[in-house]
């Protein structure tokens, strides 16, 4: 046998196992996700944009805290503002504060061993979630917990886009600046980040430890709700948002792959006298996720949806806005993986004030943006046409 049967042979094993190991995971997966909903609670209420306040305020609320720290990120470095996180956890664990720090195992998989070791030994609780593992390896290996939440001595809670490393203080020069928004709230809706704790690590197959939260007695303003999903439920959100909008959708978000059942809810939307805008990034940080957008962005283009490219950097922001009277900010982008394969968990409120704040920064964002048209997508070279063909292929892993 030849060295090129040989190897023909081989990638056809490969790739008939990938796909019958994701689709019986897949399947396993379905008859067990479900989400969590919860009644709204009152709390109060910090917007953040810009990663210099976001970190300065929650680096504070940290070393502040009495009893009870619970940090979860998708993403956490070792660099200069992931060590500088490490040293106040340390710290608080060394203070008798109860210490929990939760990452997903391949989203941080560059944290060093000895880093993860020396959290441990300083008495930080610590657990890698969502690990690769037999029997459906390639299923589970894209199934990833992509939750960005936090809880401080019962007092304050935190959820957005926001992960911790250099870039998201604008220091990638490739990325360039940052944006992303993320909410700090307080009151009684830090009762409903317990309840997220509590059926995150009920869910989770790793293994997982007892928690005890703190007593939540500050009282709130406006009405503030959690939604968490597994892996499904979250495209049927957001396309019943959408047919809710009678006069304005709009949509921020890194990733702009939703399939078809949202892209023809936005073109009904459209059709019936609804102002679409859709904020995408102009820099990509990972590939060809450009490139799968175009079959979504092209027809919505040609029902009349405005769409911007964000220009000053890397636009991370995962927000939904309908009709100036609802806002959904959380860790859900708009793509497969969020809707077919992600743990995530978004943040719903109708509070005016914080809406108007959120609009001003999102009308900001606009300005600083270009508005695409037909000619930007539909005049690519062969090369690009290409890529986007085989990015199509791949849209559900993007």
């Amino acid at each position: 046998m030849s060295v090129l049967m040989t190897i023909v042979i081989i990638l056809a094993i490969i790739v008939i196992w990938a796909i019958a190991d994701f689709t019986l995971g897949r399947k396993k997966h379905q008859s067990e996700s479900n989400k969590l909903t919860l009644s709204p609670e009152d709390g109060d209420w910090d917007f953040f944009s810009e990663g210099s306040t976001f970190f300065a305020q929650f680096f504070e609320d940290l070393r502040a805290a009495q009893s009870f720290i619970y940090v979860q990120f998708y993403i956490v470095r070792d660099d200069p503002l992931g060590r500088e996180l490490f040293q106040i956890l340390k710290k608080k664990a060394s203070e008798g504060v109860e210490v929990f720090f939760v990452v997903d195992a391949l989203g941080s998989h560059k944290l060093p061993k000895q880093v993860v070791e020396n959290l441990r030994s300083s008495g930080v609780k610590v657990l890698l979630i969502e690990r690769p593992k037999f029997p459906y390896l390639f299923y589970s290996y894209n199934r990833r917990n992509h939750r960005k939440v936090s809880v401080i001595d019962g007092r304050y809670a935190y959820i957005g886009g926001y992960n911790v490393g250099e870039e998201y203080l604008g220091k990638d020069p490739k990325l360039g600046h940052w944006r992303d928004y993320h909410l700090r709230l307080s009151g009684q809706v830090v009762r409903q980040f317990h309840s997220l704790i509590r059926w995150e690590l009920e869910q989770s197959t790793d293994e997982s430890f007892d928690i005890d939260f703190p007593d939540v007695s500050e009282t709130g303003s406006e009405p503030f709700e959690l939604l968490a999903t597994n892996g499904q439920h979250m495209e049927e959100f957001f396309v019943n948002k959408v047919n809710e909008a009678k006069s304005s959708i709009f949509i921020g978000t890194p990733y702009f792959i939703p399939g078809r059942k949202l892209v023809q809810a936005l073109k009904n939307a459209c059709q019936n006298g609804v102002k679409v805008k859709i904020l995408i990034p102009m820099r990509a940080d990972h590939l060809f996720v450009k490139e799968a957008a175009i079959p979504y962005l092209l027809p919505l283009l040609n029902a009349g949806a405005e769409i911007y490219r964000y220009y000053p950097g890397f636009y991370h922001a995962k927000v939904l806005m309908i009709d100036h009277s609802f806002c959904d900010i959380g860790t859900a982008n708009f793509d497969k993986r969020s809707f077919y394969l992600n743990n995530e968990v978004n943040c719903l409120f109708t509070s005016e004030t914080l809406i108007e704040k959120i609009s001003k920064v999102i009308d900001f964002d606009l300005q600083q943006s270009e508005q695409l048209s037909l000619p930007d997508l539909t005049q690519r070279s062969i090369l690009d046409r290409t890529k986007g063909l085989f990015a199509n292929m791949i849209s559900r892993f993007l």
